[in-house]
């Protein structure tokens, strides 16, 4: 193994598993949501596990056809919920976590009236297989998803939408390359819209080499994926797709998303929401960022002064935070999303 595909495997493609130091929530933390678990197998023979997520109050209450009120007068926010209660959102997770880094998405999207099915990616959290084995896994898996959707009763014949953030968000912008049975929407979050693109992007110079290996090894572990990018299915496409970008993401350049599918692209069914201040997470209040990135940043100064060595010193600093403030979600861009998903046709 040559120097260059030691250090990718360092730097991206390894096990990603719950600490125990940085908190995540769970569905028992949302008074109300269920959750029922899914499982589901790769070409690979791993298995990738999930949960559908939903509050069976609200899904009771947009459950009816009758798009009049208790007065029988009509009601366009009902006649909405009950086009919701088919629907099932995918969301598709970034890197470094699993699902359940965004329960708060998931908890703002199941109040909507929808079912949000969500599942951990191979090499995270609680699915199998000792890593991610490329950044083009998160292709590979959702295709299984949509594939076991297709075969499953009460699933196969739900209108879908599919979201995704970051390295999630780059699976969901290209599964319209490969799968489109009963998309309606696509939203992408703060995600590139191709291998080739974030490799351009962060690996030009004397990280060429590395460039070069994350090519061979994507080409090595997916090579049905390993190219794929999402302009080819976006320039045609009648599925509604919204892009989600910060201008100052520093994790995913916008110009390896946003501003790259923009110059490319012309179809009126692709839609942009571009903000600013919020870095790769745009969908977070600005005040959430902020602190965000007040944690964080404090977290790796203390650790570079060795001043938390501990798994313990860790764990007790993250507990003195405020996990509900950090995850904090914007309303303003939520209603954006919904009203993209509600607008869009089967």
């Amino acid at each position: 193994m040559s120097v260059t595909d030691l250090v990718l495997k360092k730097a991206f493609v390894k096990r990603y598993d719950d600490d125990h130091i940085i908190h995540y929530f769970s569905y028992k933390d949302f008074p109300g949501m269920e959750a029922r678990p899914v499982q589901f197998t790769t070409p690979q023979h791993l298995s990738i596990r999930g949960m559908v997520y939903s509050y069976p109050d609200v899904l009771s209450t947009f459950g009816s056809n009758d798009s009049n009120d208790s007065n029988g007068t009509n009601d366009s926010n009902v006649t909405d919920a009950s086009n919701r209660h088919n629907d099932l959102v995918i969301f598709c997770h970034g890197m470094g976590g699993g699902h359940r880094s965004y329960m708060r998405e998931i908890d703002v999207i199941c109040k909507k009236g929808y079912e949000v099915l969500a599942y951990d990616n191979i090499g995270c959290f609680e699915s199998e297989g000792e890593d991610i084995r490329g950044l083009s896994e998160s292709v590979n898996d959702l295709v299984c998803c949509m594939d076991w959707i297709a075969t499953e009763d009460g699933l196969k014949d739900r209108r879908l939408h599919v979201m995704g953030h970051s390295w999630g968000g780059f699976a969901a912008a290209n599964i319209l390359n490969f799968r489109q049975r009963n998309i309606a929407s696509v939203t992408v979050i703060s995600a590139f819209a191709s291998i080739d693109a974030f490799s351009d992007a962060g690996f030009g110079g004397q990280l060429k080499l590395l460039k070069q290996a994350i090519a061979r090894h994507e080409r090595k572990v997916n090579p049905e994926y390993a190219a794929t990018d999402c302009i080819n299915a976006f320039r045609d496409t009648p599925v509604k797709v919204l892009w989600i970008h910060s201008r100052d993401d520093n994790m995913a350049d916008i110009s390896t998303g946003l501003d790259y599918v923009r110059s490319h692209v012309s179809n009126p069914n692709v839609s942009y929401l571009e903000t600013t201040g919020k870095f790769h997470n745009p969908n977070y209040t600005t005040d959430a960022v902020n602190y965000l990135r007040e944690t964080f940043g404090e977290y790796e100064m203390l650790l570079r002064k060795r001043k938390l060595r501990t798994f313990e010193e860790k764990r007790d600093y993250m507990d003195t935070k405020d996990w509900h403030r950090m995850t904090e979600q914007d309303v303003a861009v939520w209603d954006v999303i919904f009203t993209h998903m509600e607008q869009a046709d089967a």
